[in-house]
């Protein structure tokens, strides 16, 4: 039976109460940022693969793609279909995957159904096992997708590029890396994504701890038994193991390490929400008689869901597409506008919430544990999380959980962890804090890039992000940064969906450029403005929502106002985008691009057969500019 309306928003009024004290905590409390601990040492070694002698490599390459994980290898496989010949892959892990290289630990897999976060499986012939695809899956799923497309012939692994300079002279990138490589590349594109570089928490004291310490994303089997594979990690036995994040890594880790230590803490600033992930086996019969063009029309469905965009059918029905029906586009919104939309909205949010602490009732027997694990903030304040065993690890007699009520860890000793004045001896503390995700330019990278003149991306990017699509720069010529490491592009929740589209632009560009000739193009400043401004006049401003929220990485660990406002993603959503990136390439002449040939600058006619309408897309003075 439905509850009147009072009783309802006497309960919102509660819980709003309740979610400021919350925040107010964890604002007055927090000792951190958003940036990196100092040296990161031993964090950051490879632990997977041997570091082989090589000799330095000098030569010229056509495009170089600095990161092999999803997003260099989709962009990789699109400029193989254009035509190009040399490409090069350059990592720091020991084989391509990205984050599903480095992500080996237990029970480790995608949030996002497989059938559409696993690319290219209709140009491989693979077809997934499971819902929810394992790392090791993931990880050879890379390896296929390299494999297919020649992608190993000139890949640098274990190769960190160290500087990063355009030459006006020779209209060509230099290239060189910690392995002494000095090389030159036509093109290169930055495709290092958000989950690429190590994070460690802002703890005094990190680095006095005596005992056995590793990050997640470098998971030391040799220590805890098991392996990617077997999650039962038999040399764990006699030991007391301390775990720091209850963030979507946190949420998979805890129950193997739970079963398999003599004592596990996990150590809690803020509680995740932890909805059902219902996974299982695929069933690859019906897969395989889906027609050409599946996986991106699978994409599309669940992108439109998520975004409000009428579907005839849902076609994945998981836990993401039912979250964001409701929150989004629930039917309760029909005809409501301002305020009255406002407070609609605010209370379908509590009952999703509601639901996720009734979640934890009835699952975690201790009462006084679940209070502890219930989240208490809006849903969207942080990324959902979704487990089906998290939960019920707390009932295991050894497992404790141990909340800071906000405050986070004290301090780090050389024998363990203190949280409000109490120590708590360990053998093993294991580092679950995921990546950075803040930072631009070289603190995030490492390189300080260098363009046309001699200029710094870092200081061209001194008062904020200037892009075109997020993705190209006014004085770095044949250069593409992919969105991952900065805004101004758009947001989606399966990020293999904005890879997808983004490598078919890159593609696109450097085909354009090819068949024409040409030797560069290069974004002109008036086209970068342009969409510097549209960024701004078309930002969904969420200001008031994400200050609301307890410090997160959505918002900027509490300080909202640290990030310049053109340091946004696109407002109009990722269809707008989307149609935006396929407007532009229609024209068929590279607009807001200043193209050279010979070194002089040349300009490629406008496409005869371009029929897009400029009414078809949302107009803005970008799209009219250019």
């Amino acid at each position: 039976m439905t509850q009147p309306d009072n009783d309802i928003d006497a309960r919102i009024a509660e819980a709003r109460k309740k979610y400021e004290a919350e925040r107010a905590k964890r604002t007055q409390e927090h000792r951190g940022s958003p940036e990196l601990v100092g040296d990161l040492g031993h964090y950051v070694e490879d632990p997977y693969t041997e570091v082989k002698p090589r000799p330095p490599v000098h030569d010229k390459v056509d495009v170089a793609l600095i990161g092999a994980g999803f997003a260099g290898l989709l962009a990789a496989a699109e400029l193989r279909k254009a035509g190009v010949q040399k490409i090069r892959l350059i990592d720091t892990a020991g084989d391509v995957g990205g984050v599903w290289y480095w992500n080996r630990y237990p029970e480790c897999k995608c949030d996002v159904e497989s059938l559409i976060y696993l690319p290219l499986l209709e140009e491989t012939g693979y077809i997934p096992t499971t819902r929810y695809a394992p790392a090791p899956e993931i990880g050879e799923h890379a390896r296929r997708i390299a494999r297919h497309f020649s992608l190993y012939e000139h890949a640098l692994f274990h190769t960190g590029v160290k500087e990063l300079a355009w030459d006006d002279k020779l209209d060509l990138w230099h290239v060189r890396t910690d392995r002494g490589d000095d090389f030159l590349a036509r093109f290169v594109s930055l495709c290092l994504g958000p989950l690429s570089k190590v994070k460690l928490p802002d703890i005094p004291g990190v680095e006095t701890f005596k005992g056995h310490a590793f990050h997640t994303s470098r998971w030391d089997y040799n220590y805890t038994g098991g392996g990617p594979t077997n999650p039962k990690l038999d040399k764990l036995a006699d030991k007391s193991v301390g775990f720091i994040g209850t963030g979507a890594t946190g949420l998979q880790c805890v129950a193997p390490l739970a079963e398999s230590s003599r004592q596990f803490y996990l150590f809690q600033r803020t509680p995740s929400t932890v909805g059902r992930r219902d996974n299982g086996p695929i069933d690859p019969e019906p897969v395989k008689k889906f027609p050409p063009g599946w996986q991106r029309r699978r994409m599309e469905n669940f992108t439109a869901v998520n975004f409000g965009k009428p579907v005839e059918e849902d076609l994945i029905k998981d836990g993401w597409t039912r979250l964001f029906a409701d929150l989004v586009s629930s039917p309760r919104y029909k005809g409501l506008q301002g305020e009255a939309l406002a407070r609609e909205r605010e209370r379908v949010d509590f009952e999703k919430m509601e639901e996720i602490r009734r979640r934890i009732d009835e699952i975690v027997t201790n009462p006084e544990t679940a209070e502890k694990l219930k989240p208490y903030y809006r849903y969207m304040c942080k990324r959902a999380g979704w487990h089906d065993e998290y939960l019920a690890a707390f009932n295991l007699p050894n497992c404790t959980l141990v909340d800071t009520d906000g405050r986070g860890v004290e301090r780090i000793t050389e024998s363990g962890i203190v949280v409000a004045g109490k120590e708590y001896k360990l053998d093993c503390l294991i580092y679950g804090t995921g990546f950075e995700t803040e930072t631009l330019g070289k603190l995030r990278t490492g390189i300080d890039i260098v363009g046309r003149n001699g200029q710094p991306l870092t200081e061209h990017w001194g008062k904020g992000l200037r892009t075109l699509h997020g993705l190209l720069v006014s004085g770095f010529p044949n250069l593409f940064i992919v969105p991952g490491l900065q805004g101004q592009a758009v947001v989606t929740t399966n990020v293999i969906h904005l890879t997808s589209e983004i490598a078919e632009h890159i593609g696109y560009i450097v085909r354009t450029v090819l068949e024409n000739g040409l030797d560069s193009f290069e974004l002109t400043p008036e086209a970068e403005e342009a969409w510097v401004r549209t960024i701004l006049a078309r930002r969904v401003d969420n200001t008031e929502f994400y200050k609301a929220c307890t410090p997160g990485r959505y918002n900027y660990e509490g300080d909202i106002n640290a990030r310049p406002l053109q340091n946004t993603t696109f407002g109009g959503g990722p269809f707008e985008y989307f149609g935006l990136l396929a407007e532009w390439r229609e024209s068929g002449n590279l607009p807001g691009l200043a193209l050279r040939k010979d070194k002089l600058p040349v300009t490629l006619p406008e496409h005869p057969h371009r029929h897009v309408k400029k009414e078809e897309t949302d107009a803005s003075e970008f799209s009219s500019m250019v």
